[in-house]
């Protein structure tokens, strides 16, 4: 056992066994504010991560895990799911560490994701096929799911354990076998989970983890011909790269990128509670979250008195703004952006100094944002909020619209009926209306635009993992 303080030291997982990486560089992560070292990962090579993806393949191939009765399988991954849960405290100290969460955003991200889990133990129960008893006279048919295969599940640094949760064991449920590649940032999640799949009894091969970066290990496990899916999770950027290479060999994809998401709020609306969503909404992990609700677009007649109490609110939260950006890089973005919308637009809150990486960047608003302005239209992926004000309904909806993303977006009004007309017209695969962020696993999720690609853009769904097959069966000779 490792005292608290001391660095977690990770090599490979691959076959069901740990092993070392080819070469002996190795990556380090260290805390985002007191810059301690809290974990190093091996680095591994395209030579590895395709060792990995061959131990994936045998294990798809041997039929233990695809063919395995199907109440079997969810046994063992609501089993899972418990475990997980058991192990909640460990789980959040490492993202707490890798990604520098306070220990409640951390623990709260554990708890969503062992719901996902046994939700997805749930649904494989409930998976079937279809009967069309009478297609023709003598002929009927059938219809049934097969896993894909192998699947390269490529994760993200800002959630590792729930974006892995939302995936992970659907992918499992459908039979298929994975090979993740964590982020170079926070990897150490996907070990916890790797250790309690091997003591519960997951056949070898099924479930492996490859640390690297990803023009090694990434871009291995997107060209190889052995993995039929790549289910990806980043920024639009990397997610286009992605596609691109994945394309060569028709790979099935799912990703989910980046967002730019509105909120639209009319005067009608419940003040008191629109303020607190909205403040949650940008600011919630930093605003580290692709479903960010950065926009803010309030009915003219209502704005300066919505702006003003959400200055009032802000500045009694200030003290509780206190996670930093995780990684330099991402602290540097942010930083810049503000900047740039110190010159295109009016300081409403904050941004008075630029802190240092590892100091918490605290939530800035603007103002009279230009239409073709960058703050408003990139996806910043900091606690950067831009107001715009509108006259109509289908003004609303123009500028909510008016993006290249479409993750979420929120309608606030006390008119109900109005508010679900607006969130209809609105582009985007999550819906609240006079909500914010809610996640139930029972919702499937979507994305229009550049947030997602292909049949699944975060659906919390089996089917997504699978191949559908139809049979035409002659029932007369």
């Amino acid at each position: 056992m490792l005292a608290p303080n001391s660095a977690e030291v990770y090599e490979l997982f691959i076959n069901g066994k740990v092993v070392a990486a080819s070469e002996r560089e190795r990556l380090e992560r260290r805390h985002p504010s007191t810059q301690e070292l809290v974990a190093t990962y091996a680095r591994a090579t395209r030579g590895d991560t395709l060792n990995a993806v061959q131990a994936a393949k045998r294990a798809f191939e041997s039929s233990a895990w695809r063919q395995m009765v199907p109440s079997e399988r969810a046994r063992l991954i609501e089993r899972a799911g418990i475990e997980l849960e058991k192990s909640d405290n460990a789980l959040a100290r490492t993202i707490m560490r890798e990604v520098g969460k306070p220990i409640d955003g951390a623990m709260a991200e554990v708890k969503e994701g062992c719901a996902l889990w046994r939700y997805a133990a749930a649904s494989l129960r409930s998976l079937r096929g279809e009967l069309y008893p009478a297609l023709a006279p003598g002929f009927e048919g059938q219809t049934f799911f097969e896993p894909v295969g192998v699947v390269g599940l490529i994760l993200p640094w800002n959630f590792p354990f729930l974006v892995a949760a939302e995936r992970l064991p659907f992918i499992l449920a459908a039979g298929c076998t994975v090979v993740v590649k964590p982020s170079e940032y926070a990897a150490g999640t996907a070990f916890q989970i790797a250790e309690v799949l091997r003591r519960i009894g997951v056949p070898d091969g099924v479930y492996n983890v490859v640390t690297g970066v990803g023009d090694e290990a990434g871009e291995a496990l997107v060209e190889s011909p052995d993995v039929s899916m790549i289910s990806f999770t980043g920024s639009t950027e990397n997610g286009r790269r992605v596609a691109e290479r994945a394309s060569r060999t028709f790979k099935r994809l799912s990703l989910e990128l980046g967002g730019k998401s509105p909120v639209v709020l009319f005067a009608d609306a419940d003040f008191e509670r629109a303020v607190q969503a909205v403040i949650s909404g940008f600011t919630y992990n930093a605003g580290q979250c692709c479903i960010a609700t950065s926009r803010l677009i309030i009915e003219r007649s209502a704005k300066e008195k919505f702006k003003r109490l959400l200055v009032e609110q802000l500045a009694s939260l200030a003290a509780t703004f206190t996670q930093p950006a995780a990684t330099e890089a991402q602290h540097r973005r942010v930083v810049e952006f503000i900047d740039l919308g110190k010159r295109e637009a009016e300081v409403v809150y904050g941004g008075s100094a630029a802190l240092p990486y590892g100091s918490p960047v605290s939530p800035v608003v603007f103002d009279n944002i230009p239409r073709d302005s960058r703050i408003g239209k990139e996806e910043i992926f900091g606690p950067v909020l831009s107001i715009s004000a509108f006259n109509t309904e289908d003004e609303a909806v123009a500028v909510a619209n008016d993006t290249i993303y479409g993750l979420a977006a929120c309608v606030w009004s006390g008119d109900v009926s109005r508010a679900i007309r607006v969130a209809k017209r609105i582009r985007a695969g999550r819906l609240w209306v006079n909500s914010a962020q809610e996640n139930f696993p029972e919702m499937p999720v979507g994305g229009f635009g550049a947030s997602g690609l292909g049949r699944e853009a975060g659906t919390f769904g089996i089917r997504t993992y699978c191949e559908v097959k139809s049979m035409i069966i002659r029932t007369q000779s």
